[in-house]
């Protein structure tokens, strides 16, 4: 990894930093992965480990550029996070752009079923199955076998009932899942 730079932007200070994964140790063309956070941090887990969160974001996304580890899309959920609480603070006569990540253009309507008795009767957003899987990654659960599990065990603990898939967990659920998974113990 280069080393981080500091620098301004907007009256802001934001550290920068690039990362490179090599296919080999003569890989002509390695993926190249470029990060930046605002320092201090925002929240109470990023202030103090700005470089640390630069470092994993750009080395994600290196290798992500070998296409390793990608299923639809490079940006990790805090990336998206971090570009909406960025929108939140620039300051521009403009108006601000569609969001792409909450706009469904192409998307067929969802195909409604029923999930488990008593629940609600529809599916999880295909963005709340991903989130789920993001949010279990980043935390250190990489196995689709071990996700599911983790799953299961916070829906039982609901009183709720167990799912095959974590595509079969309802709206209403996912939602729930969601915000207890992003929750701090």
């Amino acid at each position: 990894m280069d080393e981080p730079q500091f620098v301004e932007v907007e009256g802001k200070k934001w550290v920068i930093g690039r990362a490179y994964a090599y296919r080999t140790p003569d890989d002509p063309r390695p993926g190249i992965g470029t990060a930046w956070e605002i320092v201090p941090g925002t929240t109470p887990f990023t202030r103090g480990s700005e470089i640390q969160n630069l470092e994993t974001s750009a080395w994600g996304r290196a290798i992500g550029a070998l296409g390793i580890g990608i299923d639809a899309s490079i940006a990790t959920l805090d990336e998206i996070q971090h570009a909406k609480e960025r929108t939140k603070v620039m300051h521009t006569t403009e108006a601000i752009p569609d969001d792409p990540w909450q706009t469904q253009t192409d998307t067929p309507a969802p195909q409604y079923k029923a999930v488990s008795k008593g629940s609600s009767m529809y599916p999880a957003t295909p963005g709340q199955v991903k989130a789920i899987h993001a949010i279990l990654g980043k935390q250190g659960t990489r196995d689709d076998i071990d996700k599911l599990a983790a799953v299961n065990a916070w829906l039982t603990s609901m009183n709720k009932e167990a799912v095959t898939t974590i595509a079969d967990v309802n709206k209403h659920d996912a939602s729930g899942l969601i915000d207890s998974l992003q929750t701090p113990p």
